[in-house]
């Protein structure tokens, strides 16, 4: 008998190639950090939501309950996941930290808090957004305000009657903006340095995620022409607002930069209504000042950086050689050694997590058939 596959990560991602991996009578061992299922998602905030409609969010062999709504709850999602484990009876060992990765004669050796395990097969479920990225300013260690990452927020509610710098408008970024112009805070201004793709989550009430799988067959162009049409549609012009059109389109800028669109949860909204204001990026900090690239001072309660996240890979497998100059996994991994859910794409990656696991699945199960049969005719040749 071949020993378990070996995944690293009990997310959505590791999950689904768990499950897959069952449906063809293949054991896998999930190996997961945290002291639970979905612990990723578990320490995110509280007002979080999903962006993609809850019908195309689930995982295979069991679908998300309706009463969850069309935007699930981070709670729920989370429920979901630990419901999801329990009924595919996953064998999840968690508070087990995958420390490295490394190669041995019979095929992989991953060494954790609680020893090593041996495998012919490892998959890397760790996820995309896994380490926090601190943008490291001019000055910022002398600051005498607090700098945190959107990160450690667990509620909006708790900046109530703050006077909040938020840093970046990407899709956190401009998701949490909604939140904290909804919890109450003093002052939100929004520092901006590249003018984000804002979309709509619905247009008169239907959602415009199940179209977005049908745009691949455009070419990138048509794609983004459409996208900046149904953004002018449902927003209008917000340069007036101090975000001009942005120079590249949703999907030439995730092709180029990795950067996903922004969903827009009420951040427009409030903007219009000069509830948040844009301001120029951080130029640098200065005592209790924050200093604009204008030269404009601005002297908030706290600094929170929504500047996105790295998958913080290096330490287990960076010594192969299987990443990329952004950390990411680079196409052509040794065998044996796979990646899920670093592929980000407009449509979510929650959607390609269940295709991907299948591919995987059956990836492994073809490798193992093929390894069965060059030994089988070892033994043949040796009688």
């Amino acid at each position: 008998m071949p020993p378990p596959v070996v995944i690293v990560g009990a997310g959505s991602a590791g999950l689904a190639t768990a499950a897959m991996l069952r449906r063809n009578d293949v054991d896998a061992v999930i190996l997961e950090r945290g002291d639970s299922v979905a612990s990723s998602w578990r320490s995110r905030h509280e007002e979080l939501r999903l962006n993609t409609v809850r019908c195309m969010s689930d995982l295979p062999g069991l679908r998300i309950p309706r009463s969850a709504g069309r935007w699930v709850a981070r709670g729920d999602y989370v429920a979901y996941l630990h419901e999801f484990a329990r009924r595919q009876r996953l064998d999840v060992r968690t508070g087990v930290a995958v420390q490295r990765v490394d190669r041995f004669p019979a095929g992989w050796r991953v060494a954790t808090s609680a020893g090593d395990y041996e495998t012919d097969h490892v998959i890397i479920a760790s996820g995309h957004d896994r380490v926090p990225r601190l943008p490291g300013l001019p000055g910022q260690e002398q600051y005498a305000g607090p700098v945190v990452h959107v990160a450690e927020l667990r509620r909006a509610a708790d900046l109530e009657g703050l006077r909040v710098l938020l840093i970046g408008a990407g899709n956190s970024g401009v998701e949490i903006a909604g939140h904290l112009v909804d919890a109450g805070v003093d002052c939100l201004w929004v520092s901006v340095r590249t003018p984000p793709n804002i979309l709509p989550r619905e247009i008169a009430g239907l959602p415009l995620h199940p179209v977005t799988p049908w745009l691949r067959i455009l070419p990138e162009r048509l794609r983004d022409a459409a996208a900046r049409s149904v953004a002018r549609l449902a927003f209008g012009d917000l340069s007036r607002y101090g975000l001009p059109a942005p120079a590249l389109g949703p999907y030439a800028r995730m092709r180029t930069t990795g950067v996903t669109v922004a969903v827009d949860q009420g951040f427009v909204g409030h903007l219009k209504a000069g509830r948040l204001e844009i301001v120029p990026e951080i130029s640098r900090f200065e005592g209790q000042d924050v200093v604009l690239r204008d030269d404009r001072r601005v002297r908030p309660d706290l600094v929170l950086a929504a500047t996105g996240y790295r998958p913080g890979l290096e330490p287990l497998v960076g010594h192969l050689r299987v990443l990329n100059a952004e950390g990411l996994p680079a196409a052509g991994s040794p065998p044996g050694l796979w990646f899920i859910g670093y592929r980000t794409a407009i449509e979510g990656n929650l959607r390609q997590h269940p295709i991907e696991a299948r591919r995987i699945a059956r990836a492994i199960v073809r490798a193992r058939s093929r390894t069965r049969e060059r030994h089988l005719a070892g033994v043949e040749q040796g009688r």
